[in-house]
């Protein structure tokens, strides 16, 4: 059972690119892949803090949600991918957060929500 996105609600696009935390370049930087235009996406951007009063962190500048079924072409991502550039409307924003979505009968993967900074 697929849990049911129209289409037409995901009508972002983001340019991802993605870097690879265990490996590294000529240079001892992380490995970097050519930067991809993934369509079909949904952008929220909201910024998002933990703590309380004066002594509260930044999280989050905004959430992105990829879906298999509509967005194209669909990024494989894992733990790895931690630090990844996302670029939307001229701005960049670094990947915190990579939380999956599992469909709930068949356990495949559904989507996922990424934290950008």
């Amino acid at each position: 059972m697929r849990l049911p996105i129209p289409d037409f609600t995901c009508n972002q696009s983001v340019i991802l690119t993605k870097i690879y935390q265990s490996e590294t370049d000529d240079y001892n930087r992380p490995k970097k892949d050519k930067p991809v235009t993934i369509n079909n996406c949904i952008v929220q951007l909201a910024t998002q803090y933990t703590g309380t009063n004066e002594n509260r962190q930044l999280v989050a500048n905004g959430a992105v949600y990829f879906y298999t079924a509509v967005s194209s072409p669909f990024p494989e991502l894992t733990k790895d991918n931690l630090g990844s550039v996302i670029e939307y409307d001229g701005q960049k924003y670094t990947l915190k957060t990579i939380n999956e979505y599992h469909e709930p009968f068949s356990n495949e993967l559904y989507g996922y929500k990424l934290e950008v900074l």
